[in-house]
């Protein structure tokens, strides 16, 4: 396995991959209008540039041929927080460990900034990923509806891991 920070030139890419997981995986949640909508939205290659723009970083994690397997998102915020916005796995690598691989990878940045939390937002329907973060040893600490246009909401819990 090879973990690395995604570059801007890899965002076309990462884009492709990025959208193809999340329609997979929430069409069965939210119904394919709503995954697309938010694919489009959030993982479009120009989003994911204004993201990296702004101080996003991406990893990416690719098995030894170089195929991507799975990517996360997160981005630094100025309470001294982290804000875990996507870890996704394709669908035939889940379960074998690669999500904690990208959250340690996630932990050991906000461990090097010093920071005092990671929080990260998940859809209230979507129980495997709620299960892996419970794992993982986030607690729920508040609930959010978010409007997000196009006549689709996010309905989420707000899930945080103390560091300090």
């Amino acid at each position: 396995m090879k973990l690395h920070r995604a570059r801007p030139e890899e965002s076309g890419e990462l884009s492709a991959f990025a959208s193809a997981i999340f329609i997979e995986y929430y069409t069965r949640i939210n119904g394919a209008a709503s995954a697309t909508y938010m694919a489009e939205k959030f993982l479009s290659e120009k989003s994911i540039c204004q993201l990296m723009s702004d101080g996003a970083i991406f990893t990416i994690l690719c098995d030894d041929d170089g195929n991507y397997i799975g990517f996360s998102e997160y981005i630094e915020e100025n309470d001294g927080s982290l804000f875990l916005s996507k870890l996704y796995v394709t669908s035939t690598e889940r379960g074998k460990g690669y999500g904690r691989i990208l959250f340690d990878d996630c932990l050991d940045y906000a461990k090097e900034r010093n920071l005092k939390r990671i929080y990260l937002t998940v859809n209230k329907h979507n129980t495997p990923s709620y299960e892996m973060y419970l794992h993982l040893g986030f607690k729920v600490i508040d609930a959010i509806v978010t409007d997000i246009g196009g006549g689709f909401v996010m309905d989420d819990y707000i899930m945080e891991y103390r560091l300090r």
